[in-house]
C-alpha cells in the first residue's frame, strides 16, 4: 500500500539582514520601493458612488497616480469573479452573504494588454497591476511599519521581489515530503478502493473552495473585509497562474471560493487554537472535519514554521488526498478529509507580503490536484508567468529545460539569451559572445558572464551553510546542510538534514506541550514534557534548559 504523502513548500531565506528600499528597509522580500501619497478621501467617495451604483459594472472607478517614473491610470470596476454566486461568509455569529463591493479589477487607460486587481478600503487601493513592462505591486505600508511617513501606501516591481526559488536541501523542486504520521493517515482497504479513478469533466473544470482564516490571521489584518481582499487577491492570482496550465488536455482550470470561514475571537475550545502546533499535527487536526462539500478546503493562519509556508496533501487516486476526497476513516479509527491543505503568511518571524502567499498558495493547490514537484534540477523561480503540465520543454516558461541553452520567457530585451517571441531554432538560444543568462542559475551575472568564484550566491540559513559560486558554472552550488540538532528559528526549533523542522525539545530527549496558563508571559516560554507524561515540566524546564523569549519584542511579538 502506498503511503500517504503531504508536501511542505519552504522559503530558505536570511532574513537576518534587511535589504533597503528606496525611502529605507521595509521588508527582507521587498529590495526597492516607492511612496505613493495620493489622496484617499477622493477614493473614499469614488468607491462609495460605486457602492451606490444600481448598475455597478457600469461605473468606472478612476485611480491616477505617478511612480517609477510613469503615470498610472487605473479604470476598475466592481468583480467578485473570485467567489461563487451562492458565497458564503462564516463567523462565529452563524453564515450569512457578504460584501464584495470592495472588490475591483480592471485596466490601465491606453494601455493595451494590461490589467489589474484589487481591493479599496478606507481610501487605499491594495492589489497587482501588470503591465507590458512587467507587475507591480501596491500595499499599505502600515503592513510594515507602524511609525508615521509621507506615505501611506508603497508599490514595487515583480523583479524587486526577492521570491522562492529553492527550498530544501534538495533544492525548491526537491522539497521535501515528509512521512510523519504516515502509518495513521493511511485510508483502511475498504476507503482506499471504495472510489474508482476519476475522470475529468471539461465542462466543469471550476474547483469550489472552502478557506478558513484562523484567528491568529484575522489579527494581522484586523477586520473581517480585508480578509476578504486577501482571499481575493490569492484567488485571482492563482487563477492568473492556472489559466496558463495544461494538465494532460485539461484547460482554464479555475478555483473559486465558496465559502470563507474568519474566525475572529480566539477560543479556548478550538483544538486549533494553540500556537504552538507543527505544520503537519496542525494540518492534520484540520483535516479532522468533514470537507466532503467542497473541492478543496485551506487554512490561513499567521504562525513562523522557519521556512515551511505552505502543506497540502497530494493527490491521489480514490479519497487518499487531493481534490474532492470524501470523509474516509483512517486506520486508527479516526476520520479524516484529506482534500486539505494549509498556508502561513509569516516566515522568520517576518510578514510575507501578498504576492509570496499568492505563490505558495498557488504551488499548493498543485499538489491537491496530483501534481507531483519536478524530479529535475532545472527548475524556475515560483513566480514565473507561465505553466508546464507535461513532460515537453516549453520556450518561454522561465525553465531552462532539455533542449534549451537558456529561458528568459518573452522578455525580448534580455541582453543574454533570445526570447521566446524569436523564430524556432532561435529562441531560448545564449545569443552571440554571451557565456550564460542569469536564467541559468544564480551565478551568472548580468554582463552575461561567470560570477567570480567564492562569491555568494546562497546565504546562510540556520539550518544550511552558504554557497558560493565556483567561477566555471552560472549554477549556484547545493548547500551544504549544518550538523543535526543546531538550534534554529530563534531558540525554539532544531535542524535535521539541513531543515529547521523540529521543535528544541528534541535536542534534550523531550516532547514539546502546551504551557500551562492565559498569560502572554506564559505565552512566551517554550514549554517541554517527558515523553509519554502529560503534566507539562514547564517551570522546570525553562529555568534549567530554556530561556525567556526577553526582551518582549523579540521572540514573543513575532509569534503570537
Amino acid at each position: 500500500m502506498e503511503v500517504q504523502r503531504y508536501w511542505l513548500l519552504l522559503l530558505l531565506v536570511d532574513c537576518r539582514e534587511w535589504i533597503t528600499g528606496a525611502v529605507g528597509g521595509i521588508s527582507p522580500y521587498i529590495k526597492h520601493y516607492e511612496g505613493l501619497s495620493y489622496d484617499r478621501e477622493d477614493l473614499h467617495r469614488k468607491h462609495l458612488r460605486s457602492r451606490r451604483a444600481t448598475q455597478p459594472q457600469g461605473y468606472t472607478l478612476h485611480l491616477d497616480f505617478t511612480a517609477f517614473h510613469r503615470s498610472f491610470r487605473l479604470r476598475l470596476r466592481r468583480n467578485a469573479e473570485a467567489f461563487s454566486r451562492n458565497f458564503k461568509l462564516i463567523s462565529e455569529n452563524g453564515s450569512t452573504s457578504a460584501d464584495l463591493s470592495h472588490i475591483y479589477s480592471g485596466t490601465l487607460d491606453g494601455e493595451h494588454g494590461s490589467s489589474c486587481h484589487g481591493s479599496v478600503l478606507q481610501g487605499q487601493f491594495e492589489g497587482t497591476i501588470h503591465t507590458e513592462n512587467g507587475a507591480y505591486h501596491i500595499e499599505p505600508v502600515h503592513r510594515y511599519n507602524s511609525t508615521s511617513t509621507d506615505h501611506h501606501s508603497i508599490i514595487y516591481h515583480e523583479d524587486d521581489m526577492v521570491l522562492p526559488s529553492r527550498a530544501g536541501p534538495d533544492g525548491f523542486c526537491g522539497a521535501e515530503h515528509l512521512n510523519l504520521l504516515a502509518q495513521n493517515l493511511r485510508p483502511n482497504e475498504e476507503a482506499a478502493t471504495s472510489r474508482s479513478r476519476r475522470t475529468v469533466d471539461e465542462s466543469k473544470t471550476s474547483c469550489l473552495l472552502h478557506l478558513h482564516a484562523d484567528h491568529l490571521y484575522y489579527k494581522r489584518f484586523k477586520s473581517v473585509e480585508a480578509v476578504v481582499a486577501q482571499v481575493a487577491s490569492y484567488v485571482r492570482a492563482v487563477n492568473d497562474i492556472y489559466d496558463k496550465v495544461d494538465f494532460e488536455g485539461v484547460k482554464l482550470i479555475n478555483f473559486r471560493v465558496k465559502s470563507l470561514h474568519v474566525t475572529t475571537e480566539e477560543d479556548k475550545k478550538d483544538p486549533l487554537r494553540p500556537l504552538y502546533i507543527g505544520p503537519e499535527k496542525l494540518l492534520s487536526l484540520y483535516s479532522e472535519k468533514n470537507w466532503g462539500n467542497y473541492c478543496l478546503s485551506y487554512l490561513l493562519t499567521n504562525r513562523d514554521y522557519s521556512g515551511v509556508l505552505g502543506l497540502a496533501w497530494d493527490g491521489k487516486n480514490g479519497d487518499w488526498g487531493g481534490i474532492c476526497s470524501r470523509h474516509i476513516t483512517l486506520r486508527d479509527g479516526r476520520t479524516s478529509t484529506l482534500n486539505t491543505g494549509l498556508v502561513t503568511i509569516q516566515n522568520y518571524g517576518q510578514f510575507l507580503p501578498p504576492r509570496h502567499v499568492q505563490l505558495t498558495f498557488a504551488h499548493e493547490l498543485g499538489h491537491s490536484l496530483g501534481s507531483p514537484h519536478d524530479e529535475d534540477s532545472n527548475c524556475g523561480n515560483l513566480g514565473s508567468n507561465s505553466g508546464k503540465g507535461s513532460d515537453q520543454p516549453i520556450c518561454g516558461n522561465q525553465i531552462v529545460e532539455e533542449g534549451e541553452e537558456c529561458d528568459v520567457g518573452h522578455n525580448d530585451t534580455d541582453p543574454c539569451c533570445y526570447s521566446a517571441e524569436k523564430p524556432i531554432g532561435v529562441q531560448c538560444r545564449l545569443k552571440p559572445g554571451k557565456v550564460c543568462s542569469p536564467s541559468q542559475g544564480l551565478c551568472c551575472g548580468q554582463d552575461c558572464g561567470f560570477k567570480s568564484a567564492g562569491q555568494i550566491c546562497d546565504e546562510e540559513t540556520d539550518c544550511q551553510r552558504e554557497s558560493v559560486c565556483s567561477g566555471l558554472s552560472p549554477l549556484c552550488p547545493e548547500p551544504s546542510a549544518k550538523e543535526n540538532l543546531t538550534v534554529c528559528s530563534q531558540g525554539t526549533r532544531v535542524c535535521l538534514n539541513g531543515v529547521c523542522a523540529e521543535s528544541v525539545c528534541v535536542k534534550h530527549s523531550l516532547q514539546q506541550c502546551d504551557c500551562p496558563g492565559d498569560s502572554m508571559r506564559e505565552k512566551c516560554h517554550m514549554c517541554c514534557q517527558q515523553p509519554g507524561n502529560n503534566m507539562p515540566m514547564c517551570p522546570l524546564l525553562l529555568r534549567n534548559v530554556f530561556t525567556l523569549c526577553v526582551p518582549i519584542h523579540l521572540h514573543c511579538v513575532n509569534l503570537y
